[in-house]
């Protein structure tokens, strides 16, 4: 068996005395089978290398020994996020590992927290982008740091069940003695073929981290933009990488491409993201120049217009496959548990954890824009999450640009303790209500055949919704009867519809990198 399919991967297996040799060959013959290097290592107490021993049923047997030469402790040489993924092996390593040393910390009731194993592992399981593996009794290594462990889905050993229900695990009867939880991965036993199936787990939950469909990961997927034209679009423009949020459920398609183009443009990349990392769809009619907008009585998509979004849905097209591996927004932002949860004090401190490392992330963008259409109706404006990323931009004060119904996740990103908006104040625009259709809101493509989705007149009047959102010393502008309607109030740019597209992403641009920056602008 060997399909290079890790090629470039590295795998670290943490083990003491009393492991099992059959598991630690599996990992190193197996792992290396698929392309990966397979790093032993262990606590080895300054010492240059370390001899282990295995565990021994049998008295009448010699034990088997094993020499390491990594230590995990030396930060010197283990980079933790090099690895993509990190085992604990099985038996009772996880328990050795937990020893704690004169000069580790405290002997008290939280001094398990100090050994350098458990710490090894708190840092791996803060990082989503890890793979983490847990066999057999390894599970003992998290129980002194019992908040990464609560509410996951989890497998064991008969001996672990009462220490992984006290440290919040969930149990799950396994199928295969394997189960999945996002980037965690366990495993009942280390003997016989268990570890084979627990190698392959691991090896597909790398894999599909690379795609981008693991929830729990932060991995960034993007397509450096392709310029369309050599013209500058402000007079010093500067590298720039902007987000792009964009509904599964369904983009206008001149709403997606005017802001895109723009971009490209200034010679910005753009970084693609969807609420469950799905590529996204163009609304049907917004690819058909025949369809008449209801309200306008016209066509409000050209034949050239047509052709763009055609080709940026197709993922054939070399335009079609930047749509092709989007950032997960589930993947990349944790969800706030419910409050009657019975750990909901843990899972709050869990939650607002990661929350902080997903908003750190943030740094390598400049600025957000959310696209419109009908879709983010249905999986945008009331999604937690991108709330929190909203809220993640503009704690840091950078620019959040919306489009018609994507303006609406503005009004509902709120302030958790005050509950109010953050467009409370600001003047902004969006889909005004002559606007509105009175039937036809979403119209969906499904991929490999057409389908209408006709969820009828807007389940919300937009326009209502900004007027209140922004009150008081603020307002809503629709610009009823003008060709376009875009509203700059410094940090957010919003656009009231399709017409606007283009706009949009120009006065983001100059917001960005205008002389001088761009601050106010429409009212």
């Amino acid at each position: 068996m060997s399909d290079n399919s890790l090629k470039g991967n590295k795998i670290a297996v943490i083990v003491e005395s009393e492991f099992i040799p059959g598991e630690i060959k599996t990992y190193q013959q197996r792992f290396r089978d698929y392309g990966a290097e397979v790093h032993i290592m262990s606590r080895l107490w300054g010492r240059p290398s370390q001899t282990f021993f295995s565990d021994v049923e049998d008295p009448t047997k010699t034990p088997e020994t094993l020499e390491v030469t990594i230590d995990f402790t030396d930060s010197t040489k283990v980079v933790l996020e090099e690895y993509s993924a990190v085992i604990m092996a099985a038996n009772y390593t996880s328990c050795r590992l937990r020893w704690l040393a004169d000069g580790d910390g405290p002997l008290d009731g939280g001094g398990g927290r100090n050994a350098p194993a458990v710490k090894f592992f708190y840092r791996a399981m803060m990082n989503p982008g890890i793979i983490k593996g847990f066999s057999c009794h390894g599970l003992w290594i998290l129980t002194p740091i019992p908040e990464v462990l609560a509410g996951r889905r989890v497998t064991c050993n008969r001996v672990m069940l009462g220490d992984v229900r006290n440290a919040g695990g969930l149990y799950v009867t396994p199928e295969q003695e394997i189960i999945v939880d996002s980037d965690v991965v366990t495993s009942k036993s280390g003997m016989e073929e268990t570890p084979a199936r627990f190698v392959d787990a691991i090896r597909e939950q790398i894999l599909a981290m690379k795609r981008g469909e693991v929830p729990s990961a932060i991995t960034a997927f993007s397509t450096p933009s392709a310029k369309i034209s050599t013209d500058p679009v402000v007079s010093n423009p500067k590298a720039r990488r902007i987000l792009m949020l964009v509904s599964e459920w369904g983009y206008w398609g001149e709403e997606l491409i005017g802001p895109l183009e723009e971009f490209d443009r200034a010679g910005y990349e753009t970084v693609f993201c969807t609420p469950t990392g799905k590529r996204p769809n163009a609304i049907t009619v917004s690819m058909q120049p025949e369809y008449i907008d209801p309200p306008l009585g016209r066509s409000v998509t050209t034949e050239s217009m047509a052709k763009k979004v055609k080709a940026l849905d197709d993922p054939s097209t070399e335009q079609g496959r930047r749509l092709e591996t989007p950032r997960s927004l589930v993947g990349w932002f944790p969800e706030r548990p419910y409050w009657a949860d019975p750990q909901l004090v843990r899972f709050m401190e869990i939650y607002n954890q990661k929350l902080a490392m997903s908003e750190d992330s943030l740094k390598e963008f400049d600025a957000l824009i959310i696209v419109g259409g009908s879709g983010p109706i249905v999986d945008l404006v009331n999604n937690q999450r991108a709330h929190d990323l909203i809220l993640g931009f503009y704690k840091a004060g950078k620019p959040v640009a919306a489009e018609c119904y994507g303006v609406a996740c503005l009004a509902f990103a709120r302030n958790f303790e005050t509950r109010k908006s953050i467009i409370a104040g600001k003047w902004v625009t969006g889909h005004c209500l002559e606007y509105d259709y009175k039937d036809g809101t979403g119209f969906m493509k499904a991929r490999g055949r057409f389908l209408d989705f006709n969820m009828g007149p807007p389940p919300y009047p937009l326009e209502y919704i900004l007027r209140d959102a922004t009150a008081p010393g603020g307002g809503y502008i629709g610009n009823f009867g003008h060709p376009t309607s875009v509203i700059v109030d410094y940090p957010f740019i919003t656009g009231r519809s399709t017409p606007d597209s283009y706009l949009t992403g120009r006065k983001l641009i100059e917001v960005l990198d205008g002389t001088p920056p761009l601050r106010r602008w429409g009212w």
